[in-house]
C-alpha cells in the first residue's frame, strides 16, 4: 500500500535535482583524452582514399559467429560489403580470437570488434569468466567494486581485440513482468541504476574499450519482449524523465561514449508507432539536441521482430540519428538500399561524411588502426587470469545484502557458548556454503531435498544456533521450516532471486537473520558464510522490491575474522605465488614430505591457502584443508606461551617469579630460582635432551645397553641409532591396556599411569644445569612452564588454552586429538620400531610429550593452518578476535616484540638472526620484527606485523622417518617464505571497502 507514494517521493526527488532536461552539448572522456592531432591526422589519411563502398560499410555491423563454417560469410560482409565492424555472437575464446585474426586481416580498414556482454564475455563465450547479471551488480554500494569490474571485462576485451561492448543496460527494472530485462538490470531505483552503470561503463572506457549504454530510450517498463514486438511504453514525458530516462541522462553526462537505441514505441516522445531506433525525435531531437550525447550510436539488432518488418529500416535508423547498424537480416540488400540513398540524396553525403568520421575517429581512440594478432594458443589463460577470479569473489561480498538482523545476530559472536548447525536445501552435501562455515567454527552439517524434510532431522534440537541455507529456486516455505524458525535462533540465507523470499513469509518472520546472495554460485556462498561470521562486512542493499521488502533495504556489519580471498585483495598478484607451488611439489618429489598445508592471510585476509600431495607416499587420502598435523614443538608458541601470556596478562605471573613460586616439587632444586622469563628465553642452562622413553622402561628387563651397533639384537633402526625391542615397560608406568589407573594415552594399545608423568618430572627437575644465563635451546624449558601454567590455572593445558582462547577462536586446536577428530583427517608421523613399535597416528610424535599423556608444554598439539591463523591473527589485532578481547595490547607488544640480548629469541617465540643467516629459521628477507616457531615434524608460523602477514606450513616430514632430514637440506619452508617477500615487493595499493 506504501509503494506508490514511495515512487511518487522519488519522482519528486528527481524532478527538483533535474526540472528540464539540459540541451548543452557532452564531449565524450574517450574523445576528450585523445591524441586529437593524431587523430584527425589518421582519419584524413583513411578518409581520403576511400570509396563509396567503403563508407557505407562503415555503418553496418554484422552479427557472426566465430567458427570456420562463417569465414566465407564473414569474408564476403568484409570483402562485398565493406562491414566496418563485426560482433560475435556464440562460441569460446579461442574460436573468436582466430577469427578475429582472420577478419582483420582482410579488412582493408580496421574492424570495430564489438561484445554483447551484459555480464562479460562469458555472455557470449562459454569459457570465459562467469559473472552475474546485473541485478546482483545493483546490490553492491561500493561504487569502486563496479568500477573494477568494467575494467576488468574490459582487460578481457583487450586481450580478444574487441573494442566496443554494448554494456550497461540502463533499463530501470520498474515492471517485474517484464519478459526480457528482469534481472539484466541493476534494480527499480533509477538513481542506483544510474550509479552502477556509470560506474561500469567508467571502468570500461577508463581501460580502453567503449561502453554502450542501453535500450534508449528504455526498455524497463514493458511487459513484451522487442525481439518478439513492438512493445509500447504508455508513460506521459514527466515519468521518462524520471524513471526511464533519468539514467541515460546520467551517463551522458559523466562522458560516456556510445549508446544503442531499443526497438520500442514510446508515444509521449512523438514515436508515433514507430520504433525508437527509426524516430528523428528520439534519435536526433532527444538524444542529441536535448540531452547533448555527441557519442556513437547504435541500433539495437535489427533482425528483431520490433523492427524488422519495417520498409527501409536502415535508411530510416541512420536518419534517425544512428551512427551504426547492428545485425540486419540481409546485410547485402541493406548495403545496396543505403548506398542507393546516398547516390539519390536520401542520405545526404554531408550527414554520411560526419557518420564516416566518427566511426574512424573511435577507431583510432580504440586502438583499432594497431591491431595485433590474437594468440590463439594462450588466450584462454590470459582472459581466465587471477584478476577475473578476483573480481568475481569482490562482487558477490559487495553484493551480500542482510535483510533482517534481531540482537544483532550477525556477525555471530561467542562462539564458544554456541553450538551451531548448519542445514543446506537443494544442495549437495560437500557444498561450498557448508565448507566455508566451518572454517569459522566447528559446525554440524546437515542436508535436506526440502524444507519439508527438516522435520526429519530430530537432532537439531541440540543446537544453539541452526543456520538454513535454500539454494533451490524450486523450494517453499514448510510448517517444519516455520516451527524450526519459531523454536530457536535461526539463521536464513537464501542463494536464490529476491523474489523467492515472498514464498517463505512466515518463516521469514520468525527467523532471527536473513541474508540473500541473489544466487547458488560457488562465490555467493563463499560470501554469505563469511558474511555470517564477519569474514567480510555486509553493506549490499536489496535492488528491488519483493511483496514484504522494500528496494533499499539492506543493513550493514562489519568485518570482525579472517576473511578469504586472493592475493589481488591486498594488492599482490596470484601468478607471483605460483614458485610456491613449485618448491612445495619439489619437497614432495624429493620425498622430503608426503604432504603439505601451506597459509598466508595479510592485511585480515587468507590469501593463500593450499593443500599438496597426500597423508603418505603411495596410494593414500589427499591432504585437504581440514587435515590436522602433529605441531611439535609449534605447541611452545600457540598452546604454552598464550597461556602464560594470559596468565600474565590477569597479573597471575610475573616474568620475575621464580619456577618454585608455581611449581613445588622444584623447591631445593637446581630448577627453583630459574624465573619464567629466563624458561621463555631458553636461558635456564637447562641442557637440550634426555632420553624421555628410559624412565619407562625396565633396566632389568634386558641385559647390555638399549642401544649398539646393527645386528640381530639391535635391529631397530630409529632416531640415527640402532635398538633393541626385547625390554619391557615398568608395569606401574605403562600398560598395554587403557584402565583407570592407566589413562594417558602414548600410543595405540599404550597407557600411562599418572606415575609416569611424575617420574618424568622428576627427572627433568633432576636434570644438571651449566652455563646458566646463557642460551640453549631445550624443551625441558617448556615442559617446566607447562607444570607452572596447571598449577596456577587449576586445570590442565589443554582445557586453559580451549577455554581461553580455541573455543573463542572457533578453532579445534587440541592436544589428544583422537578424542575429538576423526583419524581420518590425521596423517601419520614417523614409524617407530624402537618405542612404540608402530606407526604412529593420531598420537602426539614426541616421545616425552607422549609419556605425558599427549599433554606437553614442548609438544603434543594438533591443527590445521586454518585454525592457528585465528590464533595468530588475534596477535596482529594486539589481542583481539571476532569481536571478542582475548589479551590486552600492553601484553601482546611486550611478548611479541621483546628480544633476548644474547640470542635471536624471543619470550617464548622465535625470531630471525639476521647476524648468520645459516642458521636462522627464516628466510634472508624476513624483517627483523618477524616471531613465531618451528616443530620438528615439519611443521612452522611466522607472523609478521611489518607486513601485517601471517604464513603457516604445515607438513608431517618425519613421515617414515626422521632421517634423512630432506626437508631441512631443501629449505622447503625458508624458500617459500622468502618467495612471499619477492611478491610483497611488487604491491600495489589494495581497494579498500569502506
Amino acid at each position: 500500500m506504501k509503494r506508490p507514494m514511495r515512487k511518487k517521493m522519488l519522482f519528486l526527488c528527481i524532478s527538483i535535482i533535474y526540472p528540464v532536461l539540459v540541451s548543452a552539448q557532452v564531449s565524450t572522456n574517450l574523445y576528450e583524452q585523445t591524441d586529437k592531432e593524431g587523430m584527425t591526422r589518421w582519419v584524413d589519411s583513411v578518409y581520403t582514399k576511400m570509396t563509396l563502398d567503403e563508407k557505407v560499410g562503415q555503418l553496418f555491423m554484422p552479427i557472426v559467429e566465430p567458427n570456420s563454417s562463417w569465414k566465407g560469410r564473414i569474408s564476403g560482409y568484409i570483402r562485398n560489403q565493406k562491414v566496418g565492424g563485426l560482433l560475435f555472437s556464440k562460441g569460446t575464446l579461442a574460436q573468436q580470437a582466430d577469427i578475429t585474426n582472420y577478419a582483420q586481416q582482410l579488412a582493408d580498414i580496421p574492424l570495430l570488434i564489438s561484445l554483447d556482454g551484459e555480464w562479460g564475455l562469458s555472455m557470449r563465450l562459454a569459457d570465459a569468466p562467469k559473472y552475474p547479471r546485473n541485478m546482483i551488480i545493483g546490490a553492491i554500494q561500493d561504487e569502486e567494486i563496479v568500477k573494477l569490474y568494467g575494467k576488468e571485462i574490459a582487460r578481457q576485451c583487450r586481450e580478444m581485440g574487441i573494442h566496443v561492448n554494448f554494456s550497461p543496460s540502463l533499463d530501470v527494472h520498474s515492471n517485474p513482468k517484464n519478459p526480457i530485462i528482469g534481472t539484466r538490470s541493476y534494480g527499480e531505483n533509477p538513481v542506483n541504476t544510474a550509479k552502477k552503470g556509470i560506474a561500469y561503463a567508467k571502468g570500461l572506457e577508463e581501460n580502453g574499450v567503449m561502453s554502450v549504454a542501453k535500450h534508449f530510450p528504455g526498455h524497463g517498463d514493458t511487459s513484451e519482449d522487442s525481439h518478439k514486438t513492438l512493445p509500447t511504453i504508455p508513460h506521459n514525458r514527466e515519468r521518462l524523465e524520471q524513471i526511464e530516462l533519468f539514467p541515460f541522462h546520467e551517463y551522458i553526462n559523466a562522458g560516456l561514449s556510445g549508446m544503442m537505441t531499443g526497438h520500442l514505441n514510446v508515444p509521449a516522445l512523438q514515436t508515433k508507432g514507430m520504433p525508437a531506433s527509426l524516430s528523428p525525435e528520439v534519435g536526433i531531437h532527444l538524444l542529441k539536441k536535448e540531452m547533448g550525447f555527441t557519442g556513437l550510436t547504435f541500433t539495437d539488432g535489427m533482425a528483431m521482430k520490433g523492427v524488422s518488418d519495417q520498409p527501409e529500416a536502415s535508411i530510416k535508423a541512420l536518419l534517425a540519428g544512428n551512427d551504426i547498424i547492428l545485425g540486419v537480416v540481409n546485410q547485402g540488400k541493406e548495403f545496396a538500399s543505403v548506398k542507393k540513398a546516398v547516390e539519390d540524396g536520401t542520405i545526404p553525403t554531408s550527414l554520411l561524411e560526419e557518420k564516416v568520421r566518427k566511426i574512424l575517429s573511435y577507431k583510432y581512440i580504440l586502438g583499432a588502426n594497431e591491431f595485433t594478432p590474437i594468440n590463439t594458443s594462450t588466450i584462454h589463460n590470459k582472459v581466465n587470469a587471477s584478476s577475473a577470479e578476483w573480481i568475481q569473489r569482490k562482487i558477490y561480498d559487495g553484493a551480500v545484502t542482510l535483510l533482517k538482523n534481531e540482537n544483532e545476530l550477525i556477525p555471530v559472536r561467542k562462539l564458544d557458548q554456541t553450538k551451531i548447525a548448519a542445514v543446506s536445501i537443494g544442495a549437495p552435501a560437500d557444498n561450498t556454503f557448508h565448507k566455508y562455515l566451518k572454517k569459522y567454527a566447528p559446525l554440524t552439517t546437515f542436508n535436506a531435498q526440502s524444507t519439508a524434510a527438516l522435520s526429519e532431522i530430530k537432532a537439531l534440537k541440540e543446537y544453539d544456533l541452526v543456520i538454513i541455507s535454500i539454494h533451490s529456486s524450486n523450494a517453499v516455505d514448510a510448517a517444519a521450516l516455520q516451527q524450526l524458525t519459531k523454536d530457536r535462533k535461526t539463521i536464513l540465507a537464501f542463494f536464490t532471486s529476491p523474489y523467492r523470499i515472498d514464498n517463505f513469509q512466515a518463516s521469514f518472520n520468525n527467523t532471527t537473520a536473513t541474508l540473500i546472495g541473489y544466487d547458488a554460485t560457488d562465490f555467493a556462498q563463499m560470501s554469505v558464510a563469511q558474511g555470517i561470521f564477519g569474514g567480510i562486512g555486509i553493506s549490499g542493499k536489496l535492488p528491488v522490491s519483493t511483496t514484504a521488502i522494500k528496494e533499499g533495504t539492506g543493513l550493514n556489519t562489519e568485518k570482525i575474522r579472517l576473511g578469504y580471498s586472493m592475493p589481488e585483495e591486498t594488492g599482490l598478484v596470484s601468478e607471483r605465488f605460483s614458485e610456491i607451488e613449485s618448491i612445495a611439489m619439489e619437497g614432495i618429489r624429493q620425498r622430503a614430505y608426503p604432504g603439505c598445508q601451506i597459509l598466508v592471510a595479510k592485511d585480515g585476509v587468507v590469501i593463500y591457502e593450499r593443500e599438496f600431495g597426500k597423508f603418505d607416499y603411495g596410494e593414500s587420502p589427499e591432504v585437504t584443508d581440514e587435515t590436522v598435523y602433529d605441531l611439535a614443538s609449534v605447541t611452545k608458541a600457540t598452546a604454552t606461551l598464550p597461556a602464560i601470556m594470559k596468565l600474565y596478562d590477569e597479573k597471575k605471573i610475573r616474568l620475575q617469579d621464580p619456577l618454585s613460586k608455581f611449581v613445588s616439587e622444584t623447591k631445593g632444586s637446581n630448577k627453583a630460582n630459574l624465573t619464567i622469563r629466563s624458561l621463555l628465553l631458553h636461558e635456564t642452562g637447562v641442557i637440550a635432551f634426555i632420553p624421555y622413553y628410559a624412565a619407562a622402561i625396565d633396566e632389568k628387563s634386558y641385559s647390555g645397553s638399549l642401544f649398539g651397533k646393527q645386528s640381530a639384537i639391535y635391529h631397530a633402526r630409529y632416531a640415527g641409532a640402532w635398538g633393541r625391542t626385547d625390554y619391557k615397560f615398568l608395569p606401574e608406568l605403562i600398560s598395554t591396556r587403557e584402565s583407570e589407573q592407566f589413562y594417558l594415552p602414548v600410543a595405540k594399545g599404550l597407557y600411562a599411569s599418572n606415575k609416569m608423568h611424575d617420574k618424568l618430572l622428576k627427572e627433568v627437575i633432576d636434570t644438571p644445569l651449566s652455563r646458566k644465563g646463557s642460551y640453549r635451546y631445550s624443551c625441558l624449558n617448556f615442559m617446566l612452564l607447562k607444570e607452572a601454567v596447571e598449577s596456577v590455572s587449576g586445570t590442565d593445558l589443554d582445557t586453559y588454552v580451549k577455554q581461553n582462547f580455541y573455543y573463542k577462536l572457533g578453532a579445534s586446536t587440541t592436544f589428544q586429538p583422537l578424542k575429538h577428530i576423526p583419524i581420518e583427517r590425521i596423517p601419520a608421523t614417523e614409524n617407530d620400531p624402537f618405542f612404540r613399535k608402530q606407526h604412529v597416528r593420531g598420537y602426539v610424535h614426541d616421545e616425552g610429550a607422549a609419556l605425558f599423556g599427549g599433554i606437553s608444554g614442548n609438544a603434543g598439539l594438533f591443527s590445521n593452518a586454518n585454525d592457528l591463523a585465528k590464533l595468530y591473527q588475534m596477535w596482529l589485532n594486539g589481542g583481539e578476535y571476532g569481536g571478542e578481547r582475548y589479551l590486552s595490547e600492553e601484553t601482546v607488544r611486550l611478548f611479541t616484540t621483546t628480544k633476548s640480548s644474547i640470542s635471536r629469541r624471543g619470550l617464548g617465540f622465535d625470531k630471525p638472526d639476521p647476524t648468520n643467516s645459516r642458521y636462522s629459521p627464516t628466510s634472508p628477507g624476513t624483517p627483523i620484527g618477524v616471531y613465531g616457531h618451528t616443530g620438528f615434524t615439519g611443521t612452522s608460523f611466522w607472523v609478521d606485523p611489518t607486513h601485517n602477514m601471517i604464513y603457516i606450513f604445515l607438513s608431517n616430514r618425519v613421515n617414515p622417518s626422521r632421517t634423512p632430514n630432506r626437508f631441512s637440506t631443501l629449505s622447503i619452508r625458508e624458500r617459500i617464505q622468502e618467495e612471499l617477500y619477492h611478491a610483497l615487493k611488487t604491491i600495489k595499493s589494495p581497494i579498500t571497502t569502506d
